[in-house]
């Protein structure tokens, strides 16, 4: 289990004494308006990334307040679909809204920051790569890790879903880095991050991608550095580590109620030091 160096617990520290001071008002569960929303059941749905989060959220909101959270983790589009079809109030994703889903009517909300580890089977041999030696790796120019400096054996590929916010995140990085970057057929896609991050644990010679909060599921393998930087949560606060992108729960329209109740607590202290325990970078509301 990875554990957060002093330098790091230092950094979150100041980031969530920020957030408190800031939203010194949402202090009270429910936000300053207090939560009048007896019996109100909120079904949220979406990416696997924030999914764990979500039920941390959900144990502790539901203690406190009368609204149930019924929390299903299906990827990032299914929960941006969910909503705009009507049949979730709150879509969980792990990337930037799409033009599409913004024009269909749908606001998001960013509750935190994440960093996107790159991680390998224990028989790699490798412990820094950088961008355009991964990119290469997943889109099968590079195929052996001794032609990376690692162990000589054939690269599994593994790479997560379409409908994937943590592939969006990531194909997007790599293709920035490498122009030719395409992922070929062969590679072993997963349809979510715990079984990315068990398939990399169950081959020697895996690589993948998953949040920073699922780095502790990692038993076998580890996460390598990315042009020298260690895939951390001060790393991606303070920028060095490349690749990140926001969490964000996404609305029909803009939040209001129960939903926008909710909200403010999550974005209040409570909720952002439950992130910080989570691996994730606290932020400030900040609605597009």
């Amino acid at each position: 289990m990875r554990t957060l160096n002093e330098n790091t617990k230092l950094i979150l520290a100041v980031a969530v004494t920020a957030i408190i001071c800031i939203a010194g008002t949402y202090v009270a569960v429910g936000g300053s308006d207090g939560d009048d929303s007896s019996g109100t059941t909120l079904s949220v749905a979406g990416s696997t990334t924030v999914f764990p989060l979500m039920g941390l959220y959900q144990e502790s909101y539901e203690k406190y307040t009368n609204v149930t959270l019924e929390v299903t983790g299906n990827g990032s589009g299914a929960g941006a679909n969910a909503v705009i079809n009507g049949t979730a109030d709150i879509g969980m994703l792990s990337r930037d809204l799409k033009q599409a889903e913004i024009d269909a009517g749908l606001k998001s909300t960013i509750i935190a920051k994440d960093g996107v580890a790159v991680i390998v089977g224990s028989g790699a041999g490798v412990t820094d790569l950088t961008l355009e030696q991964i990119a290469k790796i997943f889109s099968g120019d590079i195929t052996n890790w001794s032609d990376v400096g690692g162990t000589a054996g054939t690269i599994a590929v593994t790479v997560r879903d379409a409908e994937s916010g943590t592939r969006d995140c990531f194909d997007t990085v790599m293709k920035a880095a490498y122009s030719s970057y395409a992922i070929p057929d062969s590679a072993n896609e997963v349809g979510g991050s715990g079984a990315m991050v068990a398939t990399v644990n169950g081959n020697a010679t895996a690589i993948g991608y998953v949040s920073l909060g699922y780095l502790g599921q990692l038993t076998s393998g580890s996460a390598v550095k990315v042009e020298g930087v260690d895939a951390t949560p001060a790393n991606v606060l303070n920028e060095s580590y490349q690749i990140q992108r926001d969490l964000i729960l996404a609305t029909m329209g803009d939040p209001s109620g129960a939903v926008q109740n909710f909200f403010n607590w999550i974005l209040g202290p409570q909720g952002q030091q439950i992130a910080a325990k989570k691996d994730f970078v606290p932020v400030g509301s900040v609605t597009v």
